[in-house]
């Protein structure tokens, strides 16, 4: 290992398979570990870069039923397949907008861990929210061009650290309208294109390694395994209406963040 302790990327790689899909921002707390680690600047783009290809693949095996009926419906002419598609690709085509245009402000928020805090405070009002209204509706609505809209927008603005995706979609799609099932399964779906085109973007600007390739393999392999657990986790509170538990904890980090800074 070059510059980066085992134990210290196999951590990393543990909180990243948790945050990336428990609403409480993935980005936020590896920018906020890899201050408190030391992680030195040349190590850090190589590790995040193999992290989030593990919590990618972790996606992508968790919701191959929906990228088969996407595919379904651009080979075989599925309709429901063609109309998930449109609005994972409308949503996506709203993010990238905004998330380039916010490119410079995120790369100057990544260095504060008191920006950090705020957009987790955010986070944490966002998911309490969200949930107290979701509780007072008694029909969900379906999707549509525009909800997919709102909750491509949503995912955008989430590329601030501390502001979590996840939690940033779920709540869109719950004020939108939609149901608590149909929110947790479509705010994660529409976030693999948006994930895997952030991480190329990443992957691009690797200039060297820095870090022996079997750790950050391993690290990988774990990221993925406890992503899928993380998945399943959030999904499972936004069902049974936990999300205030989240709510809480995101604000108790924005708290502790502000106090050590």
């Amino acid at each position: 290992m070059n510059s980066v302790g085992l134990l210290q990327l196999l951590l990393l790689a543990v909180v990243q398979g948790l945050t990336e899909f428990l609403p409480v921002s993935s980005s936020g707390h590896l920018a906020l570990l890899e201050h408190w680690l030391k992680v030195p600047e040349e190590a850090r783009l190589s590790v995040t870069v193999f992290l989030h290809l593990g919590t990618l693949l972790a996606l992508l095996v968790y919701f191959r039923s929906d990228l088969a009926l996407m595919v379904r419906g651009v080979f075989k002419g599925d309709k429901e397949g063609q109309r998930l598609l449109g609005y994972v690709l409308l949503a996506n085509i709203a993010t990238a907008i905004l998330a380039l245009s916010l490119e410079r402000r995120v790369e100057q928020a990544f260095g504060s861990p008191k920006f950090v805090a705020l957009f987790l405070m955010l986070t944490a009002l966002l998911l309490f929210s969200s949930e107290r209204l979701t509780a007072k509706k008694q029909n969900a609505q379906p999707i549509v061009w525009w909800r997919a809209l709102v909750i491509g927008v949503a995912q955008g603005l989430a590329v601030f650290p501390g502001l979590s995706r996840s939690g940033t979609t779920i709540s869109a799609g719950l004020f939108c309208g939609l149901g608590r099932e149909q929110a947790g399964r479509f705010a994660f779906v529409v976030g693999i294109p948006a994930m895997l085109g952030a991480n190329l973007l990443e992957a691009k600007d690797i200039a060297g390694l820095a870090v022996s390739v079997w750790a950050l393999f391993l690290a990988t392999v774990v990221a993925f395994g406890v992503g899928l657990l993380a998945i399943y986790l959030t999904l499972k509170a936004v069902q049974s209406m936990k999300l205030r538990w989240f709510s809480a904890y995101c604000l108790s980090v924005a708290i502790l963040t502000l106090a050590v800074s």
